[in-house]
């Protein structure tokens, strides 16, 4: 997840912007800013997902997905989102960045989007940092010239819907993503020889639980959640499948309650395969239980100021 993530202003004064249909501009807002997001605007979003966030039917969420897709805003493949100019505003500098960008990516599901995604780095990282990414980047792909069209759009030139500003974004471009990605990960360019940290057997299964990590909302034992996770050793699918399971515990009315104070530990959890356990949702959103919002945080203090 990205916890920050760079919008300007002036987007609600910019004409293509503007000549969106309103759902259109809706879903261009919530998918730079979703808790499903990530570092590099390449995340994996199924559409239940995001249309439970919106509180919308699936339908009108795809209509709004396939128009934003038609002005090449953004790409779609499965349930993989690419937001074609996130990076041009975000941009990941330097290798504790990279390190946290590429684990992020590792974990996506197999999709034709990562060809593309990996050539536009080239529009938007310095050389260096481009060649080190895509060195850390261990999983094959492509550049097929007919994935995704080459013909300049709003998503590849410079427009005011994504201007450029004097606002310093090092604080703003998701440092949490590199920092919490990155504390196990080498600094430098790893050797052929490395290999994954204890109890893994894999730099691939290490990769999966940071992202689970990353993802669960109460860190607590990490050394006991490592050993459950190598004890399960999962592949994509079912990696897939314990996020999703956790996305669903996470939206449910034990987790959000008393502010996550019935979360049980990462490793407990997983040793119980909480990923398989059906939750009841109704009254989410409502406060119906005492359960603070996030919304309720969000106070600006006169010290704030």
């Amino acid at each position: 997840m990205s916890r920050y993530t760079t919008v300007e202003s002036f987007i609600w004064h910019d004409e293509k912007f503007r000549s969106l249909p309103e759902d259109a501009r809706t879903v261009f807002l919530y998918l730079l800013t979703c808790p499903h997001g990530n570092m590099c605007g390449i995340f994996y979003l199924p559409d239940l997902y995001a249309a439970s966030d919106l509180q919308w039917d699936v339908e009108r969420y795809r209509k709004a997905i396939d128009t934003l897709c038609d002005t090449l805003l953004i790409a779609k493949d499965k349930d993989i989102i690419w937001i074609k100019n996130y990076l041009k505003h975000n941009p990941i500098k330097g290798p504790k960045q990279i390190n946290g960008a590429v684990n992020r990516l590792m974990t996506l599901p197999d999709t034709k989007l990562i060809g593309p995604f990996m050539k536009n780095l080239e529009k938007h990282l310095l050389e260096d940092d481009v060649k080190l990414f895509k060195e850390l980047y261990t999983k094959p792909y492509e550049y097929p010239s007919d994935t995704l069209s080459d013909t300049p759009s709003i998503a590849d030139t410079d427009t005011d819907t994504d201007t450029d500003t004097d606002t310093d974004t090092d604080s703003i471009c998701a440092p949490d993503d590199a920092q919490e990605d990155t504390h196990d990960a080498p600094m430098n360019k790893p050797s052929s020889k490395s290999g994954p940290r204890s109890p893994f057997k894999s730099r691939r299964q290490e990769q999966l639980f940071d992202e689970f990590w990353e993802r669960y909302p109460k860190k607590r034992s990490k050394g006991q959640a490592e050993r459950a996770w190598a004890k399960i050793t999962p592949d994509d699918a079912l990696f897939r499948y314990i996020l999703d399971g956790l996305e669903r515990a996470k939206r449910s009315r034990d987790w959000i309650k008393d502010a996550g104070a019935y979360i049980p530990y990462p490793a407990t959890w997983l040793n119980a395969k909480g990923w398989e356990d059906e939750h009841d949702e109704r009254g989410i959103g409502n406060d119906r239980h005492g359960s603070k919002s996030k919304f309720d945080e969000l106070v600006i203090r006169d010290d704030d100021i």
